[in-house]
This record gives structure tokens, C-alpha cells and sequence, in this order.
């Protein structure tokens, strides 16, 4: 996974390991979930898919981990002792607490809203989904923010965004690469390592304080700077944001599109 490409790369295997969960899920959700009886049909639809994304969540973490020594060669890096750090542990409860919101809470509320039973079907496998490739992704993003923070070789991480980021992704990945040591007091674009559910965005290793933009970083920086000139804080993130929806979003060129 050497080389300038290999951030996006990585991604991209990211998001195929994400896609797959996503037909997992969807797929135990419509065989096993009766929208007549779901207090009744539920528990055998969260047996089921509990082990799907724990060990969702753990091959996510063996392509981190892999990943970032790859990374961590390319740059010169002797492998020594260093051993990249583990995922955090997905709690049971945690994870019943997604799907329970996610499936059969979101379900009630859609035919509360007035939607058919199909639609509030869908509509609550849009959210699982969305939940629990969120919580598998986790655990790769944990394995690379916490082997940063452990590698004294590591300088810091970029931000890596998929084919087609939100406004917010795509803010924090004008940032550009982010350094251990860097002082972010004042800049809005702080938070680089959050996430949000249907996100695809990876964050990559740095290894020296001068680092070069991945992909269209760089140009996100630019646009940054132009449309937020004149405006601090919340006030440049929320000019950003409109610029974003109104005209960037369409003129973003993706590296590649999986």
C-alpha cells in the first residue's frame, strides 16, 4: 500500500468492508424483521446482527492495522518494537443501544409520522445502517488515531474524505495534515478525528512536519481561505457550509469514486 496513492487506497478498502456490512445488515433486516409484529420479531433480528458488526468492526481495525505499518515503511520508518494500538472495546450495551434506536424505535416512529409500514421499513434500514457501519469503521479509526497518539514516530494525521463528503468533512480536510504539536486554539476546523454516521472518510498517518495535502486538500484549503475571508469561528464555518451546498459540493472533483 505504498506510496502517494495509498491513503486513498486505503480508504477505498474501507469502504468496501462498509459497503458489505451495509448488505448484511439490510438483508438480515428485511428477512427476519415482521413490520406486524416488531416488539415480537426484533430480538432475533439483534442476535443476528450483533456478531455481524463486531466482527465488522474487527476487520476494520486488521486494515488499520496493516495500513499504518505500511505507512509507517514508506516513510523510512524501521518497524522496531512498534506494535499499532487496538480498537476500544464495543460494549454490548452500546451496541444494543444503536440498533435498538435504529431499528424498531426509528420503525414506530416512521408509522407514527404517518408512513406505510414498507416506507417506515426502509426508513429505519437507512438509519441502521448508517449506525452500525459507523461503530465497524470505528474501529479502524481508533487503531490509526490511537497508534498516532502512541508512535513517537508519527508526527500527526490527515484527513482523508470519500467521493462525495458533506460540508463538515470536508472543512476538516482543508486542514491538511494535523500535527501532534499543532496549536488549534481559534481555528473552527478543530475535531479532525470526528466522525458522523454514513461517513466515509479515514484519517492517514503523517511522519514529518511536512507532510504534502492528500488529494484535493490542498484545494479545499484554498477555498477555505477565499470563502471564509472576513469571518471567524461559527461564522466561517457556516460560510463555508453555504458555499459548500450552494456551489462547491458540485464543483468537488474526487480523486476516484470506488
Amino acid at each position: 500500500m505504498a506510496g502517494p496513492e495509498a491513503p486513498q487506497r486505503y480508504r477505498r478498502v474501507q469502504a468496501l468492508a462498509a459497503a458489505r456490512l451495509a448488505r448484511q445488515v439490510l438483508q438480515i433486516w428485511r428477512e427476519l424483521m415482521n413490520p406486524a409484529k416488531v416488539d415480537a420479531s426484533w430480538p432475533a433480528v439483534q442476535a443476528a446482527l450483533k456478531p455481524v458488526v463486531q466482527e465488522a468492526r474487527e476487520q476494520s481495525a486488521v486494515l488499520a492495522r496493516s495500513a499504518y505499518m505500511d505507512a509507517r515503511r514508506d516513510a523510512g520508518i524501521d518497524d522496531g518494537d512498534f506494535t499499532p494500538e487496538d480498537p476500544l472495546p464495543l460494549f454490548v450495551h452500546r451496541l444494543e443501544r444503536a440498533l435498538d434506536v435504529t431499528g424498531p424505535v426509528e420503525f414506530k416512529k416512521a408509522i407514527a409520522a404517518g408512513k406505510t409500514p414498507q416506507q417506515a421499513m426502509d426508513a429505519a434500514a437507512v438509519r441502521m445502517v448508517g449506525s452500525t457501519q459507523y461503530l465497524a469503521l470505528e474501529g479502524g479509526r481508533q487503531v490509526m488515531q490511537r497508534s498516532i497518539e502512541a508512535d513517537e514516530q508519527a508526527a500527526g494525521w490527515a484527513r482523508v474524505t470519500d467521493a462525495d463528503p458533506c460540508a463538515w468533512c470536508a472543512m476538516l480536510a482543508s486542514r491538511g495534515p494535523v500535527y501532534k504539536s499543532a496549536k488549534t486554539a481559534g481555528d473552527p476546523r478543530q475535531g479532525g478525528n470526528r466522525y458522523h454516521d454514513h461517513c466515509g472518510c479515514q484519517a492517514w498517518p503523517a511522519f514529518t512536519h511536512d507532510e504534502p495535502f492528500i488529494g484535493v486538500a490542498e484545494q479545499l484549503y484554498d477555498d477555505w481561505l477565499r470563502t471564509t475571508r472576513g469571518h471567524g469561528g461559527k461564522h466561517a464555518v457556516n460560510a463555508f457550509r453555504r458555499w459548500w451546498e450552494s456551489e462547491g459540493r458540485a464543483a468537488y472533483t474526487a480523486p476516484d469514486r470506488p
